[in-house]
């Protein structure tokens, strides 16, 4: 896969044309549904979610025994794949995001975000993200690409506390209600149901709402904390810590590998 993967998969499209999105999503009540009232999530978190290279990412990953061992030796084969090279303890994490033809990922809002280490510029991830809506209910639908096939979560936006301004935190939840949230494994025409969990929670720096094993100080200058946890077979195997500042000046397209040359 690699930081190129979508220069090489000619998705890319010219900035002349259309310019490059600035967020995961375009408006945060892209992700409404039923359970949420997208307008009351805190205005920090909604910057993650619509200018999300406009933030940089230091991650402190707590992977459980035994898989802080397997990881050690499954890192390098997926640094050679070039995908899901995860920290094995902590990163800084740069992103970008592209405009692509959505004509070649077929979803009519799709975006590709480029996540890389901060001073060596390796990939951690490439991802197509855009959205699903079935009736009244609308989920984040990423795209992992893999070789022979791809990784496809589909996340469920929901509130997991609000602070004295009545301003929400969120959870991005793989865990189904019945409803389409869940991961697959698609290899072709063939999807699969993946056992594997997401949850990904956010909160404001400040919020009293937030885990105290979020210290906001530890990171100076960021304004939203997250909590990610990773599920396989229902059972956790890793934690990642996030803390989310603002850029003196987002990265432009301009300076990844993922641009069209």
């Amino acid at each position: 896969m690699g930081p190129d993967f979508f220069a090489r998969a000619g998705a890319l499209v010219d900035r002349e044309s259309r310019p490059a999105p600035r967020g995961i999503v375009d408006r945060m009540a892209d992700y409404a549904n039923p359970g949420i009232d997208t307008s009351r999530v805190h205005p920090a978190i909604v910057r993650f979610f619509e200018d999300t290279a406009s933030l940089a990412l230091h991650v402190e990953s707590h992977w459980r025994f035994p898989a802080s061992l397997a990881w050690r030796l499954l890192r390098r084969v997926m640094r050679a794949v070039g995908q899901f090279v995860l920290p094995e303890r902590s990163a800084d994490i740069l992103t970008r995001v592209f405009a692509i033809d959505t004509s070649v990922d077929g979803r009519d809002d799709a975006r590709a975000v480029v996540r890389t280490y901060e001073g060596t510029g390796e990939v951690m991830q490439v991802v197509s993200y855009a959205t699903w809506q079935r009736d009244d209910a609308a989920y984040m639908s990423a795209a992992f690409p893999l070789p022979g096939g791809q990784i496809a979560g589909v996340l469920r936006l929901d509130p997991i506390a609000e602070d004295d301004g009545g301003r929400l935190a969120v959870a991005l939840t793989s865990t189904t209600r019945d409803d389409d949230a869940g991961v697959w494994l698609a290899l072709g025409p063939l999807a699969l149901r993946a056992p594997l969990g997401e949850r990904l929670e956010l909160w404001a720096v400040g919020a009293h709402v937030a885990p105290s094993e979020l210290d906001a100080g530890a990171v100076p200058g960021a304004t939203i904390v997250g909590r990610h946890e990773q599920r396989l077979f229902g059972v956790r195997f890793v934690t990642h810590h996030y803390w989310f500042s603002p850029l003196d000046r987002a990265p432009s397209p301009d300076d990844e590998r993922g641009e069209r040359t």
